[in-house]
């Protein structure tokens, strides 16, 4: 189940499938198996993602963030 405001993604890195469900779960797959660690909207998703455990981002304002993230570092994803 996805976090409320939170469409399911899957994405794929390194040939394995990463379930996003939420921004908690982009924010442990942006520390963990990122392909790259600079850029603007690398590290606006990295601030948004941190923020909605803050409250003071939304997991639409995330998801959206993590999305331009993943086009950016050229990353697959679909969502479910």
């Amino acid at each position: 189940m996805s976090a409320p405001g939170w469409l399911i993604v899957i994405v794929e890195r390194n040939n394995s499938f990463y379930t996003i469900a939420s921004a908690e779960d982009a924010l442990d797959l942006l520390f963990s198996d990122w392909p790259v660690n600079s850029g603007a909207a690398f590290i606006s998703a990295m601030e948004a993602c941190a923020g909605t455990a803050a409250g003071l981002v939304t997991q639409e304002e995330a998801q959206w963030a993590f999305l331009l993230a993943a086009t950016e570092a050229n990353v697959l994803f679909r969502f479910v």
